[in-house]
């Protein structure tokens, strides 16, 4: 295929979707399986609504990350603490609110429409909301994906070009996904190959990847894979950001179809695993700060003090006035007992302060360093 041409023949998702192998659907279970137990486990954790501050955001700042939008944590939580939104921030608190958007919907009607899908994207503050609407008479307008080496641009895609277009291939895309009766497959492989159709209908100016990234977790919890958005994908992706494109790129007549839906499977079923880890860490670090052996160490009312930790340990970082229960002179004496303890960070902004959990993010902060990010 002439990578110079707009791709309008790409084949409809219910036409061409890859049949399963035998090992594609052993993969697929075994996927399963790592899915199931996240979210067995998220389920038993004591505060689950900390995973609802943590790990989403991480998510989108891995789903950042690949576009290039670089933010660390500090800067993401000073953007929620203190509304100190670098254009960076802006960009993952932005994929936050769409990941949740598109979660009310799922919850409120069961499915996703194609209008659902550009607002969706809409919510990203994507430069250009709404399905491309190219002119056809206008090669200078066409979209195209490009590689960049050694200084030196290569076209490597042109995806489909005309709105009514898109607009077919999305809802053939959605009910391939959806039809179970019509189109038997293991659900798994169906979000693989519904996510590498959608990054090859491309159907945004710009933004696809974030939508396409924030489709698949929307799948998982539509197919109850997951009660939340827990499966950090986008982080396992960065990490073989070479592999996914290379997979993206691996022609029909070479079994493309297959070799990236059983790509997508690993990067599911690696991502569950790893954040099995987090979330087994998560529980460990707040039984253990919130038990007798660490209150033991700090001064003051042990009612009070459990009190504290609770509060501490349900959100990524606290203010004193989080602290209802207690006088702001006593909440603001056992927040200064942690930061000496290193527990938490003290940040300000201006007159206001808020005390960063140095112990969740660190969780973080060396998984980063593990993979060289």
């Amino acid at each position: 295929m002439n990578p110079m041409v707009p791709n309008n023949e790409l084949p409809m998702l219910t036409t061409a979707a890859a049949g399963e192998t035998a090992g594609l659907r052993r993969l697929a279970e075994e996927t399963r399986v790592a899915i199931e137990l996240l979210n067995y486990q998220v389920g038993r954790l004591p505060s689950p609504n900390l995973l609802l501050d943590l790990l989403p955001y991480q998510e989108a700042r891995g789903s950042s990350r690949i576009e290039n939008i670089v933010t660390t944590n500090d800067a993401l939580y000073r953007a929620l603490a203190f509304g100190e939104d670098s254009e960076s921030a802006k960009e993952v608190v932005n994929y936050k609110k769409a990941l949740f958007a598109g979660l009310d919907i799922l919850r409120d009607r069961g499915v996703l429409s194609v209008g659902d899908i550009e607002a969706i994207h809409g919510t990203l503050g994507a430069n250009a909301p709404g399905l491309r609407s190219n002119l056809p008479e206008f090669e200078n307008s066409l979209t195209r994906l490009v590689r960049v080496k050694n200084g030196a641009r290569e076209v490597i895609y042109t995806p489909p070009h005309s709105k009514p277009l898109l607009q077919r291939l999305l809802l053939d895309l959605l009910e391939y996904v959806y039809d179970d009766e019509m189109y038997p497959a293991h659900p798994l492989i169906k979000i693989a190959l519904a996510h590498r159709q959608f990054e090859r209908i491309h159907p945004f100016l710009d933004g696809n990847g974030r939508t396409g990234r924030i489709l698949n977790i929307l799948f998982l919890c539509q197919k109850k894979y997951l009660a939340q958005p827990v499966l950090y994908a986008s982080g396992e992706i960065l990490r073989r950001r070479a592999e996914y494109y290379a997979a993206l790129a691996v022609p029909e007549e070479e079994h493309g179809a297959e070799r990236f839906a059983e790509f997508m499977l690993e990067i599911f079923r690696d991502t569950a695993r790893r954040t099995l880890e987090i979330v087994n860490r998560i529980d460990e670090l707040t039984a253990y700060y919130v038990g007798d052996t660490f209150l033991d160490q700090l001064k003051g009312n042990r009612n009070e003090l459990r009190k504290v930790m609770e509060a501490v340990f349900s959100k990524p970082y606290v203010r004193i006035a989080d602290l209802t229960e207690l006088h702001r002179e006593t909440a603001s004496r056992h927040l200064k007992q942690l930061v000496d303890k290193g527990v938490l960070r003290e940040e300000k902004s201006g007159r206001d302060k808020v005390f960063l959990n140095e112990v969740l993010l660190g969780i973080f902060q060396a998984d980063d360093k593990e993979n060289g990010q």
